[in-house]
């Protein structure tokens, strides 16, 4: 177990959150390292009920001070100043939780989740970026989380910035980031994921329940495969968030996929045997065109097939 830490966790529903922060917990506590959750109060809650159900008492470590349960409001309330948090303060708060001995603390933080609901990225940013500094001063293992449709309805760029402030990325629940599309929706659909393998998962998700809101049953397998290639070379080869978009239009449907890289996928030839190799072979294959377009910020790889 890393003493110090900074990863970050995106969520589909909040029941899967609640067991891997209780499993966070637990492993802590199991390994005698203290533990401060400063999280949503139904959160607490429902991690106390799960903690119980896995054999750690959390009255108990309330008691004896290995587990220190705070609200996330009411910690922020100690440090933000005018809308943004204050370093010399927010430092201040780590100090008075971190043990005086200068062992090491596992954290759990939705401070900063707060923060971007309220659309107060600028701020969670700098929350994220004050607690870089503080794991630098004292051995923190701290974990964050955001939902999953939080992070897909926001700009790729911010949170490509979450990303780089994080040491480890990663996705909880079955299809984390993916959102929700609603029956009837509109010729253009967009979400971002992470660059993690599982991922790719969510993309798949996103793509079969947009073509289903569009009636096109029929280009399920083959939209979704596409998408999945060009997803997995974002993963791959990309190492950014990406966006992924659909858009129904002049009878095609058009896949793009954006990063933040400016390497373009390559189609190679594989051999018999290999385990990889075909993704742009098989996007040009089930595709009537496909290509790559550098921005500002990367590139977007696209494919068009036909209604």
């Amino acid at each position: 177990m890393a003493e110090r830490e900074h990863v970050v966790a995106a969520y589909d529903e909040p029941g899967a959150l609640v067991a891997y922060v209780a499993s966070f917990v637990a492993e802590s506590l199991a390994n005698g390292i203290p533990v401060v959750t400063i999280s949503r109060p139904a959160h607490r809650c429902a991690v106390d009920d799960v903690l119980a159900g896995l054999g750690t008492d959390p009255v108990d470590a309330n008691r004896n001070g290995t587990l220190v349960a705070l609200d996330a409001d009411q910690t922020m309330s100690m440090f933000m100043v005018e809308g943004r948090p204050d370093p010399a303060r927010f430092a201040a708060v780590v100090a008075s939780l971190v043990p005086t001995d200068g062992g090491p603390v596992s954290a759990f933080g939705e401070m900063v989740s707060l923060l971007w609901e309220r659309g107060e990225v600028a701020a969670a940013l700098e929350l994220e970026s004050l607690w870089n500094t503080a794991i630098v001063a004292h051995p923190i293992r701290l974990l964050c989380a955001y939902p999953g449709e939080l992070l897909s309805a926001s700009s790729l760029s911010d949170v490509a910035r979450v990303c780089d402030l994080h040491d480890h990325v990663s996705l909880v629940g079955s299809h984390p980031g993916a959102g929700e599309v609603p029956r009837c929706s509109d010729a253009a659909l967009s979400s971002i994921h992470l660059p993690v393998p599982a991922a790719v998962s969510s993309v798949r998700h996103f793509v079969r329940d947009a073509l289903t809101a569009w009636d096109l049953h029929a280009l399920v397998g083959d939209v979704t495969l596409v998408t999945s290639e060009l997803a997995t070379n974002a993963v791959t080869h990309g190492g950014s968030p990406f966006r992924t978009s659909l858009v129904r239009a002049d009878g095609v449907v058009r896949v793009a996929v954006e990063d933040r890289s400016r390497a373009w996928p390559e189609r190679h030839h594989a051999r018999p045997g290999d385990q990889d190799g075909r993704g742009m072979a098989i996007v040009a294959t089930l595709s009537q065109r496909s290509g790559c377009e550098s921005t500002p910020g990367g590139k977007i790889a696209w494919a068009e097939l036909n209604i």
